[in-house]
């Protein structure tokens, strides 16, 4: 599973991704009941799937525009590397699909403001976070999922305007449909695959 942040509460999401404060983590709870650090030090950790053939795991990291690998089985066993990296939009939740692709919800386009807010000093980040939320960095209203394969490479990219729904945040292939949740939509959306 993953922790998001440890410096703020779910409320404020939006402070993580302007602060960029790199406290997420993947954890693991074992059969014991422990709750086991795998990796800690992510941006905004977001999502979670496993592999179709369980040799990695991929962790979303929103505020950094990347999906993050955990290797399980194997030489490289252990072993953290990237993904994906610099993906137009904020990854939120993943999850695994048929052959092999892991689908990755897009929540909005990247922004211009905190992708250059990101690259500042921490005050000016903070600075960015005190504005009124008026003035802050939003999501961009769109309908936008993503599948990667095994390698990373982007196998399929389905984008809608976001004027019938929008802000999706949780996705799910079954039976030749894809399944879209969103944090402020009052229904799930379908898409046909085939």
């Amino acid at each position: 599973m993953s922790d998001s942040t440890r410096r703020f509460t779910l409320a404020h999401w939006r402070a993580d991704l302007m602060e960029h404060s790199g406290t997420g983590r993947l954890l693991r709870l074992t059969p014991g009941g422990d709750l086991e650090v795998l990796l800690d030090g992510l941006h905004f950790a977001n999502g979670v799937a496993l592999a179709a053939d369980e040799s990695f795991v991929a962790v979303a990291e929103t505020g950094a525009y990347r999906i993050t690998r955990l290797w399980l089985t194997g030489p490289r066993a252990g072993e953290r590397d990237t993904l994906v990296d610099n993906l137009p939009g904020f990854p939120d939740n993943l999850s695994t699909g048929s052959g092999g692709r892991i689908w990755v919800a897009i929540g909005s386009p990247r922004n211009r403001l905190l992708d250059w807010a990101h690259a500042r000093t921490p005050w000016v980040r903070k600075a960015v976070w005190a504005l009124p939320e008026a003035l802050q960095p939003g999501p961009v209203r769109t309908a936008w999922a993503m599948a990667v394969d095994g390698d990373g490479r982007v196998v399929a990219d389905l984008q809608g305007g976001g004027d019938r729904y929008h802000f999706v945040t949780g996705v799910r292939e079954h039976a030749g449909t894809l399944y879209l949740g969103s944090l402020v939509e009052g229904a799930v959306a379908a898409v046909p695959l085939g």
